[in-house]
């Protein structure tokens, strides 16, 4: 019993010193902390790389996204929005974390929005729990999300395409390459209006060559034209009038003779200075494809280049003071102005109204021509002897024509008055009354007594036995102004009974053509000057206007690089490229925005 004793107290003594031993022995330490400062800096350094993968799953997902909704917003493309979406994804090889794609559209306008989210495990995150839950295999996760919408929106926008239909368009095919080029600039453009009321674009096309033919839509609407003729309605515009994008209705406006030059016969009205009726006139705000492309198809070219007047009805047609004429024509019956468009052209500086102007030319600006006094609106010295009151004068048989030769300055006394009748023999050709009357007492009285009837504005009086002393305007909408001496007056001129004017060989008194004609009421030169007004001043109301030159010459081209709003607004084009240039504004138009 002692003996275990003893051993016990050994052992006991044994052991207290080996704890005191271990104790005081401090080896390994640094190895324990070194291990757990390795365990800390993987810790921390693993979750930086989960980090890095969260931005860079983050950035692919954020960019697929951006893509997709671009894409699917694209108003050119015309598969479903939806399925835009969901390819992009399924090209990325992330179809499954796309939520929602959603579309909203309308005139002019498609929204995408786009909901994508993907879970990403986190590796290194829940190193720590692996010591204290070593059998756990739970790992912590981020949840990726990202949102993005994009939007082709065109707002309200209102367009003027100002097309060029001189005589040059005729060359080189240029008309022809012309017309498919401005057709699909239409569809392009119209083909963003649907069904919802947010946002209108409505087109007016102004053809222009000397002069712009307002049509019989806008012609009602100036009252107060100093007209000349019932043929047409081209009107004249002051220098003044360029310095302002405003239409004044109410003004007081000349009005462009009817006429036609360089030809021959009594085919004036195939290619009068001023087309009448609707050849060549001004389409006004409208939403009608079919309207414009037949509109097109119709062009003529024909006569002198003045861009400054295609520009300055292009402007006006986008300026609130020609409001009322659009609101009037809105919704009625074949007038190609829809209901929705009543208000139109809205005001400027509003943010989401667009005005756009459209120009082009190949040429420079030229003579603009009218007739002079007292050619325009005073009485010829011809006379028709007429089957009716209401027969056209080219209807009347020429041995019916009477040529007044003397006694055109005594207006008041009628006794001295001497005519050539045509076509009579020689011993009766020279008479003192006009064919149609009996005598000359009979042609004194209707003289003196004023009884002459005036149907229409342009014509001379009409007196008893339909007997018309016609106008000068009547005789040079029937005969080009080359040919009213042979045409009319050559007989009584062959037969010398017109005074001449002196040193001119041939030609009668104040007919001829040169004298007629007012070559140059506005020059080249003051066209010019006219065009930088215009574009200037609308310009600073906010019109974004671009122009093509198509072959045009230097002068064209420097006109239309001053015009345009920018250098890039400024297109230089030949043959079947302009289609390329009303493409790139097309698009232009409808600009691609991403919004978020």
């Amino acid at each position: 019993m002692r003996q275990k004793m003893k051993k016990l107290l050994s052992a006991e003594t044994s052991l207290r010193g080996l704890f005191r031993k271990l104790h005081r022995d401090e080896d390994g330490s640094i190895i324990i902390f070194s291990l757990m400062m390795f365990v800390l800096i993987l810790w921390f350094g693993g979750m930086a790389v989960d980090l890095m993968r969260f931005e860079t799953t983050r950035a692919k997902l954020q960019g697929t996204l951006d893509r997709a909704v671009l894409a699917a917003a694209d108003l050119d493309q015309v598969l479903p929005p939806a399925e835009v979406c969901a390819d992009y994804f399924e090209k990325a090889g992330m179809s499954q974390f796309l939520d929602t794609c959603t579309v909203d559209q309308g005139i002019n306008y498609r929204v995408v929005t786009a909901v994508a989210d993907a879970e990403m495990p986190l590796f290194f995150y829940d190193l720590p729990s692996v010591f204290s839950s070593p059998f756990s295999a739970e790992l912590s996760s981020l949840t990726v999300s990202g949102t993005s919408t994009a939007e082709e929106r065109v707002t309200d926008v209102e367009v003027s395409l100002v097309l060029d239909v001189s005589s040059s368009m005729d060359q080189n095919n240029r008309i022809q390459n012309l017309r498919p080029a401005a057709r699909d600039f239409v569809s392009t453009v119209l083909a963003n209006n649907t069904n919802a009321p947010k946002g209108l674009i409505t087109i007016s096309i102004v053809p222009y060559s000397a002069v712009v033919n307002p049509g019989p839509q806008l012609e009602p609407h100036f009252p107060n034209v100093n007209r000349v003729h019932e043929h047409s309605m081209c009107l004249l515009f002051d220098a003044s009038e360029f310095t302002s994008t405003a239409l004044d209705l109410n003004g007081s406006y000349n009005h462009v003779a009817h006429f036609g030059y360089n030809g021959y016969g009594n085919s004036v009205s195939e290619n009068p200075w001023c087309f009448a009726g609707t050849r060549n006139a001004i389409i006004p705000h409208t939403t009608d494809e079919d309207r414009l492309h037949t509109a097109i198809e119709n062009l003529h070219a024909f006569g002198n280049t003045a861009i400054d007047m295609g520009v300055k009805w292009g402007v006006a047609l986008l300026d609130p003071s020609t409001r009322s004429i659009i609101t009037d024509l809105a919704g009625t019956a074949n007038s190609g102005v829809p209901a929705i468009a009543s208000g139109r052209p809205e005001n400027f500086g509003q943010s989401d109204v667009l005005k756009i102007l459209v120009l082009m030319t190949d040429g420079q600006n030229t003579s603009q021509w009218d007739l002079v006094e007292p050619f325009k609106t005073g009485l010829s010295f011809v006379w028709y002897d007429l089957d009716s009151d209401t027969q056209p004068l080219q209807d009347a048989a020429q041995n019916g024509w009477s040529v007044q030769y003397r006694g055109f300055h005594t207006k008041n006394n009628h006794w001295d008055d001497r005519f050539y009748w045509n076509g009579q023999s020689n011993n009766s050709r020279f008479r003192s009354y006009p064919m149609g009357f009996s005598n000359r007492s009979e042609y004194i009285t209707a003289r003196t007594n004023s009884q002459g009837n005036v149907l229409t504005v342009g014509q001379g009086p009409t007196y008893q036995n339909s007997v018309r002393n016609a106008s000068w305007q009547e005789l040079f909408a029937i005969h080009f102004t080359s040919r009213v001496n042979d045409a009319v007056l050559r007989d009584a001129l062959n037969a010398r009974a017109l005074p001449y004017r002196s040193g001119i060989s041939g030609r009668p008194d104040f007919i001829d053509p040169d004298y007629a004609l007012n070559y140059s009421i506005v020059n080249g030169n003051q066209a010019n000057a006219r065009l930088s007004a215009i574009c200037d001043a609308a310009r600073n109301e906010g019109v974004v206007i671009y122009t093509v030159a198509f072959e045009a010459p230097t002068g064209g081209q420097e006109a239309l690089r001053d015009c345009a709003s920018t250098p890039s607004h400024y297109f230089d084009v030949a043959g079947t490229d302009i289609s390329d240039a009303f493409s790139a504004i097309a698009s232009d138009i409808r600009a691609l925005k991403l919004t978020r």
